[in-house]
């Protein structure tokens, strides 16, 4: 009898650990776009030159998993133009997105990535002030794969999905929207 209730007991032990570690890691994923689409809001406000370039994609064409190809100019190195500061800003973002800077190499010699989202996509949307060009509302959508299915709010505000149809109806994606307001002090 001691043995079947010290069984019980166990086997709730390892239970509540492993939900643990899921809420976790949900947690730190959670986080991680947190911090990721606040990196792409100061890149856009430093930068509001290049708004054309940060949300060209829209909802339509979402970054991450590598859709980005490195741009012909490396910004940390020469005098850039605001729209190619902006490629650059947004190759370095879906890198990180990605995960693609922290990498490890497994026994099979094959190269991974280590951090970042697990099958991460984002989107920029911009919504111009009245008769401004580059000053208004700016989202940045962030979705990425999570461990269980959820009812996490998949669509936008406007009933949209960053990637499309098929991203909002995926029972597993968990999703962050980022709003704030951008102002191109040379717009006033």
């Amino acid at each position: 009898m001691t043995f079947v209730i010290l069984s019980v007991g166990l086997l709730g032990i390892v239970s509540l650990q492993a939900i643990s570690k899921t809420s976790q890691h949900q947690g730190i994923q959670r986080s991680n776009a947190v911090m990721l689409a606040n990196d792409l809001v100061e890149r856009i406000r430093i930068n509001p030159g290049g708004l054309a370039t940060y949300s060209a994609g829209g909802l339509a064409t979402p970054f991450g998993g590598g859709t980005l190809s490195a741009p012909t100019t490396d910004c940390a190195a020469t005098a850039c133009t605001a729209t190619q500061l902006a490629a650059y800003d947004l190759w370095l973002w879906e890198q990180g997105i990605d995960g693609a800077t922290v990498t490890v190499t497994g026994s099979d010699a094959v190269v991974r990535n280590a951090a970042g989202l697990i099958a991460p996509r984002a989107c920029v949307r911009f919504t111009a002030d009245t008769g401004m060009a580059r000053t208004g509302l700016v989202d940045v959508i962030i979705q990425w794969r999570g461990l269980g299915e959820t009812q996490d709010a998949v669509t936008a505000g406007d009933g949209e999905a960053c990637g499309g149809a098929a991203a909002g109806a995926d029972d597993f994606r968990r999703q962050l929207v980022v709003s704030t307001f951008v102002i191109d002090e040379a717009e006033l």
